[in-house]
């Protein structure tokens, strides 16, 4: 039984071997090229794990590359694709433009308060701020008040 899993395990490893080999990319295979490599994979147990450490094109990005490719392999061969953002605050494009929405209104609403006096009040929508303390109907209409009593 032990001479079965050992054998099942070498042929396993030289299919995997051989069935990686064909997926690679021919410009991205290591050491020799593609078809010595094929050479190579014939030899019965060598072949596979020469193939698999010296041979099999990078999974990572290429060392002082750009960000590089993927490699290929069992799970894929080519360029594997950029992941943008999970969700939108982690989004930076998404926090700017929010910051220059808030800043935006921020400015037009002191241009109105400048503009128009106290004028009609507006709920607050800065973050920390409550919707009806300072700032909210209560003190204009006691302004008038206050105006007109003195």
């Amino acid at each position: 039984m032990g001479k079965f899993v050992i054998v099942l395990a070498l042929l396993t490893l030289q299919i995997y071997a051989l069935v990686d080999l064909v997926r690679a990319d021919s410009d991205q295979v290591r050491v020799l090229p593609k078809s010595l490599w094929f050479l190579v994979w014939l030899l019965p147990v060598l072949g596979p794990a020469a193939w698999l450490l010296l041979g099999r094109p990078q999974v990572g990005p290429a060392p002082g590359g750009n960000g590089g490719s993927g490699g290929g392999g069992i799970s894929g061969g080519g360029p594997r694709p950029t992941r943008g953002p999970l969700a939108p605050d982690d989004d930076p494009d998404f926090l700017r433009r929010l910051d220059e929405q808030s800043w935006a209104a921020r400015m037009e609403r002191l241009r109105r308060e400048r503009q128009g006096g106290p004028g009609p009040s507006e709920p607050h929508t800065e973050p920390g701020g409550s919707g009806g303390g300072e700032g909210g109907p209560a003190p204009e209409s006691d302004a008038p008040t206050d105006g007109a009593s003195a």
